[in-house]
């Protein structure tokens, strides 16, 4: 007797229709951009259908569902790239609701490869809307509703926002150059840490979030102890230069571990903030456990210090570490910052050895403009072997352009695009100020204007974004230097150990490797990545013994390649966060418990 099988195409789970239905999607999400993307917010007004009728046996979301977001998701229909430009509009999200700021103040920013053209339109937040925004948090955290969702439904919905990442992939990396400036290497970086945090932290979720049940004790008692229960509601403040990468890390890490969040990007990522928040609701998220606020200084100053908010997460500078802070007292803060990051090179490798070395090492230095955390700071070495290493830099930097890198082919990669966080004047001015505190300039750059310093730069372009030529300078370990710094008045600091997100390489003659190793755990504080060649084991094993963050042997300072946790050590001004594998991420989140039962 014969049996007739359904075609494989044709079988259906449990339970396994489509999360929506695409007309009424569609109609929705019309009347959603109808409305100027303001008003309640389609998905979240879907969220307790969605959420109610989920099970183990929910597919995630497919392409058809996913392409009736698009107009949704993304805020603009295209970037702006002329100065009559349209800004693209964005807007807070709270209590379920895309609004403006209660004073109708929004602020128009530039991009940053042109000043002539607008970007974005963000609301200038002021503490009337931070208020609305922690009180709607609170009163979710307080009514304890969130403690009944399921880490499963968290992972579904994780898979799904890594599901739409990777559909959108092409409009991500657009998006992210348009925004930020960046080569297509760049953007690639910055696009797959947010893409890969999600697979990592949600798919190792369950294993990195288990309690610890401790043998037994004492007869009749159970013992056991739980680090993962959410810490309350927790402000996620990123910064500008990794605009997918650094904000997904958090973003994912709060909603794994069942935090309410309020998410304050950085402004000139405030397209892709508004971006990053729809994915999480298209995904599946609780509305009511995602709030993001834009705004600028003192008008949201509020969110980091309110004594509602449990745990702020910041990845940023270390003055606004300080300052927040001051604010929180002993409450926690766990921050990330940027880092002086030296480089040792040992004697003995040839010259065509130092020649690939100085290659790597100018990488880390003006990839992506100097704009990472992890940038390069200096090169120590002995006289002898510094003195090649450093000739080597400059052929290296001599083949290096400055341009704008948001349209440029895919296949540049050595690109000096524009200063983003600090003025062109101020390397100017710091090179100045290093001749005038007897340093020898190894390399002459600065702010251009045109063509110079063995560059050719087009005019126009110079004349309306903050374009430079790396600079190289010989220092010592303590020397100091002042100048104007920003136009914000004159400033005194040590060239080895101040952060610069500017390309001004730093370099110093070390008599030792000992020299190194002193100078690096007492002198220099940002202890978030340091690289060492050589091929001396004991050497090795002594940093290794010594040195904390993140240690590179034989590599550059700027990137971890692969998923780990990495960042600063937790002691130095580099911060104490160490986000990375899911353990350490979703805990940032988190209160720890210690449980006993007694059978009574």
């Amino acid at each position: 007797m014969s049996q007739t099988m359904t075609p494989p195409a044709a079988r259906r789970l449990p339970n396994a229709g489509t999360s929506f239905d695409l007309d009424q999607l569609k109609s929705d999400v019309g009347d959603f951009n109808n409305r100027a993307q303001l008003g309640l917010d389609p998905l979240a007004e879907m969220y307790a259908r969605r959420r109610s009728s989920w099970s183990l046996f929910t597919p995630g979301l497919r392409d058809e569902e996913i392409e009736a977001l698009r107009d949704y998701l993304f805020p603009y229909r295209e970037m702006p790239s002329a100065p009559d430009a349209e800004p693209i509009a964005t807007y807070n999200f709270t209590a379920g609701q895309w609004r403006k700021p209660a004073s109708g103040k929004m602020a128009t920013l530039p991009t940053l490869w042109d000043k002539r053209v607008p970007f974005a339109s963000v609301p200038d937040s002021q503490p009337e809307d931070v208020e609305q925004a922690i009180a709607y948090a609170y009163d979710f955290w307080s009514s304890l509703e969130w403690h009944t969702e399921t880490v499963a439904y968290r992972k579904w919905v994780v898979a799904n926002w890594s599901r739409m990442m990777e559909y959108f992939y092409e409009d991500i990396i657009r998006e992210i150059r348009h925004e930020i400036p960046k080569t297509r290497l760049e953007g690639d970086k910055d696009y797959w840490e947010g893409k890969r945090c999600a697979d990592h932290i949600g798919g190792n979720a369950e294993k990195a979030m288990r309690g610890e049940l401790v043998p037994q004790m004492v007869d009749n008692h159970t013992y056991w102890k739980n680090a993962y229960l959410p810490a309350g509601v927790a402000a996620v403040i990123t910064p500008m230069n990794f605009i997918y990468g650094i904000p997904g890390i958090q973003l994912i890490g709060c909603y794994m571990a069942g935090a309410p969040m309020i998410f304050k990007g950085h402004p000139y990522g405030a397209v892709s903030n508004t971006v990053m928040i729809r994915m999480l609701l298209a995904a599946g998220a609780d509305p009511r456990a995602v709030q993001k606020l834009e705004g600028f200084g003192a008008g949201i100053a509020g969110l980091a210090t309110d004594k509602r908010i449990a745990v702020v997460s910041l990845t940023g500078s270390e003055q606004t570490a300080k300052t927040i802070s001051l604010g929180r007292g002993i409450r926690p803060t766990r921050f990330e910052g940027g880092g002086c990051n030296w480089s040792w090179i040992d004697d003995g490798y040839s010259d065509a050895e130092l020649e690939k070395i100085a290659v790597r090492l100018t990488y880390s230095k003006l990839g992506f403009s100097s704009h990472k955390c992890t940038t390069l700071h200096g090169i120590a070495a002995s006289p002898a072997t510094l003195s090649k290493v450093i000739g080597f830099v400059n052929a290296e930097m001599d083949r290096w352009e400055i341009k704008n890198p948001a349209f440029i082919s895919d296949a540049d990669t050595k690109v000096i695009g524009p200063n983003m966080v600090h003025k062109a004047q101020t390397i100017t001015n710091i090179q100045e100020a290093a001749r005038k505190a007897g340093c020898e300039i190894l390399r002459e750059g600065g702010k251009l204007a045109g063509s110079a310093f063995g560059y050719t730069v087009d005019a126009d372009y110079a004349a309306n974004a903050e374009v430079v030529a790396p600079v190289i300078l010989k220092v010592t370990p303590t020397v100091e230097a002042t100048c104007d710094w920003d136009g914000k008045g004159e400033q005194t600091f040590a060239l080895a150990t101040t952060e610069f997100f500017m390309p001004i390489l730093c370099a110093m003659e070390l008599a030792t490797f000992e020299d190194f190793v002193k100078f690096s755990l007492l002198t220099n504080s940002h202890d978030l990545a340091c690289s060492i060649w050589t091929r001396d084991d004991v050497k090795l094993s002594k940093a290794r013994r010594i040195i904390g963050g993140m240690l590179k042997e034989n590599d550059g300072t700027d990137s971890a390649l692969e998923w780990e946790e990495f960042g600063a050590s937790g002691i130095g001004g580099s911060g104490n966060m160490g986000v990375g594998d899911a353990e350490t991420t979703i805990a940032i989140f988190c209160r720890r418990q210690k449980g006993r039962h007694v059978v009574f």
